[in-house]
């Protein structure tokens, strides 16, 4: 999408979410939300660690706050802050069909398209330094400091997400993020409720969309009351402030310096290969991110050598073009793979899909002629919901594939993830209805053990 458009379609936005009467102000988030993910859709964005969001609501999410590029600026020196629309779409309203309260500053009276806009939404106001009117006494800011406190801890209570910024303004990708303050920690420690917080790190939102890609990473969720032992003590909330800061430096920057493709994750996995030990009978886990989140892979599967070459969102084009170099020096007892859900997402057929699939099955054969292929089917989930009868067909073909080769052995998981109304069975994924819960994974585990074992039952 070219810059014109881009700019045209914030300004549509925009006019579509004022010019409405809305029933409730809760209405009109969700139909902000609704129109700013068709904005999104339109658009490159790279959202990771969904495996990372906690099952329920009542979650603080935290974001370090990029600005606008200057040309998506509208009337009256309004902005449509991408980021904190992403979040408000694409990660709250998305997983857990709530868009969230937002914690906004007040606009100055000037400000008409701001005040305009965000009194639609009932948001939390608090004042910001940067926009203070010149009637704001050091007792309204107390008093308004007060409200943001007791506002968050009634949104909490009643189970909704709040999307707050600790730094309370905007930066650049490159100068991200700012002093973190400490309003946001001091509203949680008086709520006394000790709310999951969630880390959210962005980049890219300051560029145009046309030359950039946004990012936004999600991290792992903690609770205050795990990093500061001591409320009272100023000394051990600023330590952590500062440590957090630093963090938060770090995800920005590797996040920043992301690069297209899996060169990144490749030599990680090099690395890792190279510092396994013992190196004999291994049996290497090939394939995508429920591969890459298994945690407990090498204890789930003693006494096996496990080595794990999962890496996160992989093709089965990724797992042909990085085999040569990943499988250097090493020669496997056998291969467990878990391939072609993810390309399934680029519309491809499951027919198109199956020759890659054969063409990966070649390259396994030609170099490792006497390894076990163990190929895991393509599990159903509410994420691909809409390509149920795809995945089925698929499974199949890949089934036919495996059954023309020697040593090759289908692992049908795709079965027991339906419960006997053929219904997927929701226990066995995390929030985001693509990963695997601890339940998901002990049935891998079962049924793939129970097929190694099998193949290998004097190890």
């Amino acid at each position: 999408m070219n810059e014109l458009h881009f700019k045209n379609s914030l300004e549509q936005y925009y006019q579509k979410v004022v010019s409405k009467s809305y029933s409730s102000k809760a209405d009109a988030r969700v139909e902000a939300a609704k129109l700013s993910k068709e904005l999104f859709a339109s658009n490159k964005f790279d959202l990771r660690g969904t495996e990372n969001l906690p099952p329920e609501t009542g979650v603080v999410f935290i974001y370090n706050h990029i600005s606008n590029n200057k040309e998506y600026i509208l009337e009256n020196d309004f902005q449509i802050t991408l980021d904190s629309h992403f979040i408000s779409s694409l990660i709250s309203y998305t997983y857990y069909n709530t868009p969230g309260l937002r914690v906004v500053r007040h606009g100055l009276p000037s400000e008409n398209a701001h005040n305009t806009y965000y009194d639609k939404f009932g948001f939390i106001k608090v004042y910001s330094k940067q926009f203070l009117p010149k009637n704001v006494t050091p007792t309204h800011m107390k008093n308004w400091k007060e409200q943001f406190y007791l506002q968050s801890k009634i949104a909490l209570e009643n189970g909704e997400n709040l999307i707050i910024n600790p730094e309370g303004k905007s930066f650049s990708t490159e100068d991200s993020p700012g002093d973190f303050k400490a309003g946001v920690f001091k509203m949680i420690i008086h709520s006394k409720l000790d709310p999951l917080i969630v880390p959210l790190v962005m980049v890219n939102f300051d560029k145009l969309n046309s030359k950039t890609t946004y990012r936004c990473e999600i991290k792992k969720p903690f609770r205050l009351s795990e990093v500061v032992n001591d409320y009272s003590s100023k000394e051990q909330l600023n330590d952590f402030l500062v440590n957090f800061n630093n963090r938060y430096s770090q995800w920005v920057e590797a996040l920043r310096s992301t690069t297209p493709g899996y060169d990144q994750d490749i030599k990680q996995l090099i690395k890792q290969r190279q510092n396994h030990k013992p190196k004999e009978n291994l049996f290497v886990f090939y394939g995508s991110s429920t591969f890459r989140l298994w945690e407990n892979i090498a204890t789930d599967f003693e006494p096996f050598n496990v080595l794990n070459f999962g890496f996160g969102g992989s093709f089965i084009e990724d797992c042909i073009n990085y085999f040569d170099t990943l499988f250097a020096a090493i020669n496997p007892t056998a291969l467990v793979l878990y391939v072609g859900g993810n390309d399934i997402s680029l519309g491809y057929s499951p027919e198109k899909i199956n020759e890659l699939f054969k063409t990966l099955l070649y390259c396994i054969k030609s170099r490792f002629p006497d390894t076990y292929i163990f190929c895991v089917s393509i599990k159903p989930s509410r994420h691909r919901i809409e390509q149920l009868e795809k995945i089925r067909l698929l499974n199949q073909l890949m089934e036919n594939e495996l059954n023309k080769i020697q040593n090759a052995v289908y692992v049908n998981i795709f079965d027991s993830f339906l419960d006997k109304n053929d219904k997927i069975i929701d226990d066995y994924f995390l929030k985001d209805n693509l990963h695997l819960s601890s339940s998901g994974y002990n049935v891998w585990q079962e049924k793939i053990y129970a097929a190694i074992k099998k193949i290998f039952s004097t190890i």
